[in-house]
């Protein structure tokens, strides 16, 4: 070996452990600062909660300068999280981590965050608790969770306990699809009435899922665009909303990041059976994912190896997916009832978003008595309108992964009748798998904005902020801002705005 090349081996190794060092180091802050967080969020919640809740601890009475010091240490440390994410895609995108066992830390690292978070329960949120009830409804003799408002499981002892934990059952009829509702009814037949095991079930399949996503991830950057891979696979895995929404919220939409992801990766591996048969899954978990449909539909075509075969594999999704439908609707089947909520869910609501905009308007317009179906034909048609145009764009793996990131962004952003933090980690996934190039800091600002407006609900519950005032500053700050950014991005960029093509 010469002396240069001992010179630049030697130099390598040096950096290699630098890296490694420096990767433990921003980890391990990480740990603490997601430990420290978890406090918070404890501190915010009890400050107005006045009953005992499970472990013993006891509220106190509602003080706005408390707080004022807590959603201030809240906010700090969410920015500190971030500066930390920031770091750790910073080196990556400098090639410090693609050698040696840095790489191997970096994606470990994550994964150990996961387990920190699952073991907690969640703060800011009360989906996973209204899993239980919808679970608890789905295994007790003459009860339906299609048919009954996760409400009816207030009276029962079930009621009481989730009570306790800051359950208030104001959910209404499930909106999920059949295949999370199996999920909500085998978790709880197999935890009964302990909480504790049930908390801990959703939350390591929902850890489960978002692991899987990232594999997913890796996969398909592996395929499309390699010298990405290890950047967006890290940019999913450390993202800090991504963590909080999933380990430690314990949101199903990780299933449904999942399933969608999973889908991406099986066309691009040219496994088209596979494709449809997880994208069919995520619509029977949570309907949206339909909405991926026609894009990915356009790719299987200009894709085909024969029109005869790409029949058989559309048939042999169609009569997989079939069956299990048929055989978990059948013991809940209600007839149409059996979409009621996700009906309801679609009704217009005030927030400060295009959807709400729209509403407020007709609702004062002598339009008024059908403004709720109007605004939803307002945002509905031009959605169905952009996501085929995206869609008759798609020519391969990369414009198809675009297209599912753009088809997310104008939902969230645009149409859906409501926002919710956890509801940016299907765009913000998308943006990482397809189009980190243009849009990572698009991203970035979503997964911040997310994070800031998460407490806000918990907020109005205690009586600090109205109804008008919460949602207007969740839906501002979490959908309209990034949309607004958005648009005078596009702007700047004109003539060459939404182009798909690589």
């Amino acid at each position: 070996m010469t002396s240069s090349a001992s010179d630049d081996a030697a130099h390598n190794a040096r950096t290699s452990s630098k890296a490694e060092t420096r990767i433990v180091v921003i980890g391990a802050v990480s740990i603490a600062l997601y430990i420290l967080i978890y406090y918070v969020q404890r501190s915010i919640f009890y400050n107005g909660v006045s009953s005992h809740s499970p472990g013993g601890d006891l509220g106190l009475p509602t003080s706005g300068a408390n707080l004022i010091w807590q959603m201030s240490a809240y906010a700090v440390v969410t920015i500190a999280l971030f500066a930390a994410y920031r770091a750790v895609l910073s080196m990556c995108a400098q090639g410090q981590l693609g050698r040696g066992r840095a790489v191997i830390l970096a994606l470990a690292v994550p994964c150990v965050m996961n387990l920190v978070l699952v073991v907690g329960r969640p703060w800011l949120s009360q989906d996973v608790f209204s899993y239980m009830a919808h679970g608890f409804l789905g295994v007790t003799p003459g009860s339906n969770p299609f048919l009954q408002p996760a409400e009816a499981a207030a009276d029962s002892t079930l009621g009481s306990s989730l009570a306790a934990y800051g359950w208030h059952g104001e959910i209404g009829i499930t909106p999920y699809g059949i295949v999370w509702t199996w999920i909500e009814k085998t978790v709880m037949w197999l935890s009964g009435e302990n909480l504790s095991l049930a908390l801990w079930l959703f939350k390591s399949i929902v850890v489960a899922a978002s692991l899987g996503t990232a594999f997913c991830i890796w996969s398909f950057l592996g395929r499309t665009r390699p010298s990405s891979q290890l950047l967006g696979t890290l940019a999913y895995l450390w993202n800090p909303m991504i963590l909080a929404e999933f380990a430690g919220e314990g949101h199903n939409d990780a299933l449904i990041v999942f399933f969608v992801i999973a889908a991406l990766a099986a066309c691009a591996a040219g496994r088209s059976t596979a494709s449809m048969v997880a994208q069919m899954l995520g619509i029977l978990s949570k309907y949206i994912s339909l909405m991926f449909c026609p894009a990915q539909l356009v790719f299987l075509w200009r894709t085909r190896r024969g029109v005869i075969r790409l029949a058989l594999e559309i048939a042999a999704a169609l009569a997989i997916t079939g069956t299990v439908a048929a055989i978990l609707y059948a013991p809940l089947w209600a007839g149409s009832h059996t979409f009621d909520g996700l009906l309801r869910r679609g009704q217009p609501i005030s927030s400060a978003s295009p959807f709400g905009a729209i509403n407020w308007i007709l609702r004062r317009s002598p339009l008024a008595p059908a403004a709720a179906l109007l605004t939803l034909a307002c945002v509905t048609l031009p959605l169905l309108a952009f996501a085929a145009w995206a869609s008759l764009r798609v020519k391969d793996a990369v414009d198809l992964g675009r297209a599912f990131a753009w088809i997310s962004l104008a939902y969230v952003l645009v149409a859906s009748p409501d926002y919710w933090p956890w509801y940016a980690c299907m765009p913000v996934t998308l943006i990482i798998v397809a189009d980190t190039d243009r849009l990572l800091w698009l991203a970035l600002l979503m997964s911040f904005t997310a994070r800031l407006c998460a407490p806000l609900d918990l907020i109005r519950d205690h009586g600090f902020l109205g109804m008008i005032v919460a949602k207007g500053a969740l839906t501002g700050l979490g959908a309209s801002l990034p949309l607004a950014v958005l648009l005078l991005w596009l702007y700047r960029r004109r003539p060459g705005w939404l182009n798909f093509t690589p």
